[in-house]
């Protein structure tokens, strides 16, 4: 059997998510397609009479699908009347594994006969488990089109203080839908009795990666100096968005520095608002600091701004990535997709909460330092890449060292974003084949043969009853050894997120204020 996704229907959104999950994907999905064609059937449009009965069919052979309630009804299951959905969140024991809580902002029909994952009002919205002789998912929304959303609000982020930090990212939680798309189709695998196989988000070799980005907004020359001497002191090479308007009269520093990535964050450390002129600040930047002997290729939006005009902004101005939490924060790589099409800059999402973040919120530099700590011990369970932000003017230079520090002791990889972009842009190229020969998984890759290399990338398998092998690419599992995976648990109290707060939220509005846009 290959080990793969097959879909009906398509999308670059639905592209984007499957190539982020590293899941290999047969499409379109021929009519006579032999049931070992492919592991698990994704369905991401409404169904035509011959789907219907292929799919009906599929499932009486023991198949797998996925798809959301709006394309399945009528064939599979009954859905319910539309309805308002906030958030999603998990049980303990959950049929999908490692998720949590799950912002979708949409309207929705819930599968009536849904048992997993719970909605902001406390009722279920997932269907998990057997239909037809076969294994589906149901949603009630479809994760590609959560994907094109580019709304952003302000969002509280979990921490073990009574005041939680807040961030304007965005509305829809494209982190945690991939998660949820990776998760549903290992549950899907795993009830049919057969591991899951994915391309692992990291080099091979690497239990993680960790960057350090800063975002320099008007920072002094002694602040600059004194996160490049961190730097230095940790080895591990910093990601700098030089705003470069600020520092004009000694833009040639940055140039001097050693084994650091050096990035544009517009020439005015604003946003106007106006396709022209945010293009002209972005020109302006680059121009400046050309002159200044640097020549950046990576690009960090003030505030981390994102919307389509800009986006189109960033796309004109020939950077390889671009990375904006107003787009999505806590993800993998990846390229925006909306409604009015796909962009070509790649997307790097970092954590969105720094220390200014908490300092608005009350933190002492001990609470900021364990809320990093907790970051990075979820991260690690969920198999996230570690990328967190700073701005030179909120010092706490203790707390950047720790950090640092810590993310030394992970035993991650340290990179600049501008590396794991390189990277990145080399497993996406690549088109992986993995096939279930008796309980061994064997791997290839089109137009390589073994022994040609590795391309320093590993493949992720995991197996029901908890077990995990993590393999180069062209090797196979036949033999490897296995280990338990340890479930990810979200805090039980992990809904406060999205409860009101009347002192966050006047303290939010004071801060919206004084950002440049509306």
């Amino acid at each position: 059997m290959n080990l793969r996704v097959g879909m009906i229907g398509g999308s670059p959104a639905w592209e984007e998510l499957l190539s982020q999950a590293g899941v290999p994907v047969l499409h379109p999905v021929p009519p006579d397609s032999p049931a070992g064609a492919f592991s698990a059937l994704v369905v991401s449009r409404q169904l035509n009479g011959d789907e219907h009965v292929f799919v009906r069919e599929y499932l009486r052979s023991g198949g797998a699908v996925l798809g959301s309630s709006l394309y399945l009804e009528g064939l599979l299951v009954q859905s319910g009347d539309p309805l308002r959905l906030s958030y999603l969140t998990p049980e303990a024991g959950s049929r999908i594994r490692g998720l949590s809580l799950l912002d979708i902002e949409t309207t929705g029909s819930l599968p009536r006969e849904a048992n997993c994952l719970r909605t902001n009002e406390n009722v279920y919205a997932v269907f998990a488990g057997e239909l037809l002789g076969g294994l589906a998912v149901v949603t009630p929304f479809d994760p590609g089109e959560a994907m094109e959303d580019f709304r952003a609000v302000e969002r509280y982020f979990y921490a073990r203080q009574e005041r939680l930090p807040s961030e304007r990212v965005s509305r829809v939680g494209k982190n945690e839908i991939v998660h949820f798309v990776r998760g549903a189709l290992e549950y899907l695998h795993h009830g049919r009795g057969i591991p899951f196989a994915t391309l692992s988000p990291f080099p091979s070799g690497a239990a993680s990666v960790f960057a350090f980005r800063i975002d320099t907004d008007n920072g002094t020359p002694e602040e600059i100096d004194e996160l490049y001497r961190i730097s230095s002191e940790s080895d591990l090479p910093f990601t700098w968005f030089v705003d470069a308007g600020s520092h004009r009269a000694w833009l040639g520093r940055f140039a001097e520095m050693e084994r650091q990535e050096i990035g544009l964050h517009c020439f005015e450390h604003r946003i106007y608002l106006d396709a022209t002129k945010d293009e002209e600040n972005i020109r302006r930047g680059l121009t400046a600091m050309y002159e200044s002997g640097l020549a950046p290729s990576s690009f960090a939006a003030p505030f981390g701004f994102w919307s389509p005009d800009f986006g189109r902004a960033i796309d004109r101005s020939g950077f390889r990535y671009s990375s904006e939490f107003a787009w999505a924060y806590d993800a993998l790589p990846h390229y925006p997709v909306t409604r009015a099409g796909r962009y070509t800059t790649m997307q790097i999402p970092v954590h969105p909460i720094a220390i200014g973040s908490m300092r608005r919120s009350g933190f002492t530099p001990a609470q900021m330092s364990r809320y990093f700590r907790d970051v990075v011990a979820l991260k690690l369970s969920r198999r996230e890449p570690l990328f967190f932000y700073h701005h030179p003017g909120h010092r706490q230079w203790d707390v950047v060292r720790d950090l640092c520090d810590h993310l030394r002791s992970t035993g991650g990889r340290a990179l600049t974003l501008g590396e794991y972009a390189a990277w990145w842009s080399n497993r996406r190229a690549l088109r992986p084949s993995f096939r279930l020969d008796g309980d061994s998984v064997v791997t290839s890759v089109e137009g390589v043969s073994p022994g040609a290399g590795t391309y320093d990338v590993s493949v992720c398998i995991t197996r029901k009853g908890g077990e995990e092998s993590i393999v180069p690419l062209l090797e196979g599992d036949g033999g490897k050894e296995r280990h338990r995976m340890l479930p990810y648990l979200p805090p039980a109290d992990i809904t406060r997120i999205r409860e009101f707060d009347l002192r966050g939220e006047i303290g939010r509005q004071f801060t919206r204020l004084q950002r440049r846009f509306p």
